[in-house]
């Protein structure tokens, strides 16, 4: 099971992934979200990381141009759409960065994800739905939707998942990987020992 930590933004985030080693650390890089980081507080983060740790760099709706300079500030590994971009725009910009493409969807039927299976992500984001917001809001997706849908595209469980529902959000919906933000912070910033926690149980206790 895949772990990636999302909406890093401090430094000492970090630090605490570097000792936990998930598989990739996440930065939001589009502009007028509680998480965002700008490109050169992008940089130095990606540049302190393991280099065991793929970076993720989240965008939404924006252009594949910005895309592309954001890129030439931060060395990304993957680009993660977030917002409502198109078949063409995912493909635009697998090709003008050379990057694995994941595609953010905000669950409310099984429709939605076949649909998202027509985009040509390399990967889904499936997570849960808040008329108005975009993601991050800590919102648990359908996980019967899910299960019933059963995505043919290789897919990231993200959405109100926490130390107290990530093995049954595992064992139920058997994604690819687990994308968590908000669950593993306190007030606001991320908490080594969340982050301990979700590690301990997705790898059995073992990391490092």
């Amino acid at each position: 099971m895949k772990l990636k930590f999302c909406g890093c933004r401090r430094m000492e985030d970090v630090i605490y992934c570097n000792e936990l080693l998930p598989d990739y650390l996440g930065v939001i890089l589009s502009s007028g979200f509680r998480r965002t980081v700008v490109p050169e507080t992008a940089h130095r983060l990606v540049q302190a990381k393991d280099p065991r740790i793929a970076s993720v760099g989240v965008f939404v709706d924006a252009p594949p141009e910005q895309i592309l300079s954001v890129l030439r500030q931060v060395p990304l590994d993957v680009i993660q759409l977030h917002g409502h971009e198109t078949r063409e725009v995912v493909q635009e910009v697998r090709r003008a960065t050379g990057l694995p493409v994941w595609k953010a969807v905000r669950v409310q039927s099984a429709a939605e994800i076949r649909a998202a299976e027509t985009l040509g992500a390399d990967m889904l984001v499936l997570e849960g739905y808040v008329a108005g917001q975009v993601g991050g809001t800590g919102v648990t997706a359908n996980w019967q939707c899910l299960v019933e849908a059963n995505p043919q595209v290789p897919f990231w469980l993200a959405g109100g998942l926490a130390p107290e529902n990530i093995q049954r959000a595992m064992a139920t919906v058997q994604p690819h990987g687990i994308a968590i933000s908000s669950g593993i912070e306190t007030d606001g910033v991320k908490d080594f020992q969340k982050m301990k926690q979700i590690v301990d149980i997705i790898r059995g206790g073992y990391y490092g």
